[in-house]
């Protein structure tokens, strides 16, 4: 019936686990649960490790880092059930039915994301508040919306997928080491006639990274856009329309020239940064810092 596979990079998930478990042993289904560690340090392990003693668990050590493309791919290969569900190890289940509603939609060849919320309540960590604002401004939005603006981007950290249908189709892991690897995933199976239903179904992300980590991850996710879209995918119009970002850039470009949005780039990125990483950051300065920052990708290629 159903695969719920996490992978886990030092985080502790024993919560989670017993919030899943819950859920599926009162619906009385068939059910597995894969808790695969790529890697995490030993201390990480040591409080997750007592996991693979449940029954209907299935706890696995990675002998080195595999990386998230990687890692997901072996669990969905791995896996027993009909359908596959991926849960992010920081995240936090906030129905009672969280399970019982994936099951509501899924059926043969379904892709199915349930999205992500963010805590009401900003983090006393003012390190911490640019990820948050961020999450709640653009990324905790409906399903409706979800269907109108993701089209066919899955979003990676809650979603469920037909098991035959991810071993026809898997995770690339030759992009990169982080960022967009949905993105194309999305894109290889809306090429098959494939498109994800997003539906009301969320988890809590409780992992928020600090600003300066958070920018990093961005640069480095724009790079692996860039990337994809000069080597992986030269010449396909149709990902670049359909990929919000791509197709504003290109719409930005077309009023100001390039060589004017890396001139803004180079004067202000250290002012940008300074509001980023601050306690009160403007998400606008954050889209004006993503448009510069992939200009100047561009330009260095």
């Amino acid at each position: 019936m159903l695969s719920i596979n996490i992978p886990v990079f030092n985080i502790e998930v024993n919560d989670l686990v017993m919030q899943i478990a819950r859920q599926a042993d009162a619906l009385g289904i068939d059910y597995e649960i894969r808790i695969y560690d790529d890697y995490s340090d030993e201390e990480v392990k040591e409080r997750n490790r007592h996991l693979a003693e449940l029954p209907q668990n299935v706890y696995r050590e990675m002998p080195a880092n595999m990386g998230r493309s990687a890692i997901r791919n072996k669990m969905g290969s791995e896996s027993e059930k009909d359908y596959l569900l991926f849960i992010d190890a920081d995240s936090r289940l906030i129905s009672e039915s969280y399970i019982e509603n994936y099951l509501k939609h899924a059926t043969p060849g379904c892709v199915l994301c349930g999205g992500t919320q963010y805590a009401a309540e900003k983090p006393d960590d003012e390190e911490k508040i640019l990820r948050w604002v961020y999450g709640r401004k653009r990324e905790a939005i409906t399903a409706e919306q979800r269907n109108h603006h993701k089209g066919f981007i899955i979003t990676s950290n809650n979603f469920l997928i037909d098991r035959q249908v991810f071993q026809r189709n898997q995770f690339r892991d030759d992009i990169g080491p982080y960022g967009h690897e949905d993105t194309l995933l999305g894109y290889e199976l809306y090429k098959k006639g494939i498109n994800p239903l997003h539906i009301d179904n969320p988890v809590e992300h409780t992992g928020l990274e600090n600003s300066e980590v958070f920018i990093l991850k961005t640069r480095k996710a724009l790079e692996n856009l860039l990337f994809i879209t000069q080597e992986k995918l030269a010449g396909a119009s149709d990902f670049a329309e359909r990929v919000r970002f791509l197709n504003q850039y290109h719409k930005i470009t077309r009023v100001c020239p390039p060589i004017l949005i890396r001139l803004y780039f180079y004067l202000f990125k250290d002012r940008m940064e300074s509001n980023l990483t601050g306690r009160k950051p403007v998400l606008m300065w954050f889209d004006l810092y993503k448009v510069g920052y992939f200009a100047k990708l561009k330009n260095a290629k």
